[in-house]
């Protein structure tokens, strides 16, 4: 049992370190499909990726050394089914009682085997919404894949396996993933169904949340950084100011005046618009560009480059306004709705694309019905209404 414990200790030590490697690539997919990343969602992702990662540690775990694994004898692959049903008679008859039988090798590694892809079953069916044919096929092949990295010595890293290739731990495991698929309904009854979990997860994603534009802009600086070390290499590193420049306007103004995107907002499901609709679009996604990175975020460096050519005057009015800015920025981020400076000098706002499919459900002419022109017109009145605040 303490050999148990410690592998699942070390899975929750590790769990951390993994969780931060994913987190950007889950953050993505999780915008780009859905606009938002609900609290129960990364829940239940984050718990499954904890319990594969515990699952994983209990069979490859302790790790002897390569001295140990040479002096073991060769361990030869039980291809026999059901043998251990034998070992089970076997324990029972020498057993002097019910408890000595429980406790016996053969009757606790086995119970352990079922126990360890139990909760994979019931991932299967609430979360993945696989059937139970699915599920089982699934279920042996995540043990088929422990028993094979066992088999070959932790993928060649041993010189030899160091544990045993037992065909009965392929039934007994699948035999937990179908057992977690049965008792599914009951072990979920409370929480929301896959169905409900997206319909919050679309729901959220109608607003355009700052930690959404945040992302948008990392990713969006990433790329641009990457344009601007291009333009430095092609002008051979003379001068920083003027491939800050030529990046700021190819990237940050040109792209979104002609598209309403950048690559960031593009990913993350996010469209630039004007209040004004289609009148003067264009000219008022480039007026808040510009504003935006030539004054806001790239403004510093710029102007103190060129601060002996700035009237004083000038240059105070510049950073009163920068504070202004940052302030309203900092607000944003605990949870302000007024628009940000220079979206209201501009009249410009962030509006999501994502849209949820049983909205947008056609009858048999492809045309919506009545009811749902209603939802998606109500839909849009939400986006609207909720992208302003």
């Amino acid at each position: 049992m303490e050999v148990y414990l410690e592998s699942i200790k070390t899975a929750f030590l590790i769990f951390p370190l993994l969780a931060f490697l994913i987190t950007l690539p889950y953050l993505l997919i999780e915008y780009h499909k859905y606009g938002s990343v609900p609290l129960i969602r990364s829940s239940i992702v984050y718990t499954f990726i904890l319990y594969l990662l515990t699952a994983y540690f209990l069979v490859i775990l302790p790790l002897p050394s390569k001295e140990q694994v040479l002096a073991m004898p060769t361990k030869v692959p039980q291809l026999i089914p059901f043998a251990f049903l034998g070992d089970f008679i076997d324990a029972f008859k020498s057993a002097s009682s019910v408890l000595a039988f429980l406790k016996s090798p053969i009757v606790y590694t086995t119970l352990f085997n079922i126990a360890i892809t139990i909760p994979f079953g019931i991932y299967l069916r609430y979360y993945f919404k696989k059937k139970w044919y699915t599920t089982i096929i699934y279920t042996f092949l995540l043990s088929l894949f422990f028993e094979l990295t066992q088999l070959t010595g932790l993928y060649g890293l041993y010189p030899k396996a160091y544990r045993l290739f037992d065909v009965d731990d392929l039934m007994v495991n699948t035999l937990g993933g179908f057992i977690g698929y049965l008792i599914t309904p009951i072990i979920t009854i409370f929480l929301p169904n896959r169905d409900e979990i997206d319909k919050i997860s679309y729901k959220k994603g109608k607003v355009v949340s700052i930690y959404r534009r945040s992302l948008a802009f990392l990713i969006d600086l990433f790329v641009f950084a990457t344009l601007m070390f291009v333009v430095l290499v092609i002008t051979n590193f003379h001068d920083f100011i003027i491939p800050l420049v030529i990046s700021i306007v190819i990237y940050y103004i040109i792209l979104p005046t002609i598209t309403c995107y950048t690559f960031g907002k593009y990913l993350v499901k996010i469209k630039l618009d004007s209040k004004n609709k289609y009148k003067h679009k264009h000219l008022s996604i480039f007026l808040r560009q510009t504003i935006l990175y030539f004054l806001i975020v790239f403004g510093p460096p710029i102007v103190i480059n060129y601060n002996n050519h700035i009237n004083g005057l000038v240059m105070l009015f510049y950073i009163l306004f920068l504070i202004y800015a940052y302030f309203e920025i900092f607000l944003k981020l605990f949870g302000r709705k007024k628009p940000l400076i220079y979206e209201r000098l501009t009249k410009t706002e962030n509006i999501s694309t994502v849209y949820y499919m049983d909205d947008l459900k056609a009858d048999d002419k492809n045309e919506p019905s009545q009811d749902t022109k209603s939802v998606v017109q109500c839909n849009k009145e939400e986006v609207k209404d909720e992208s302003r605040d």
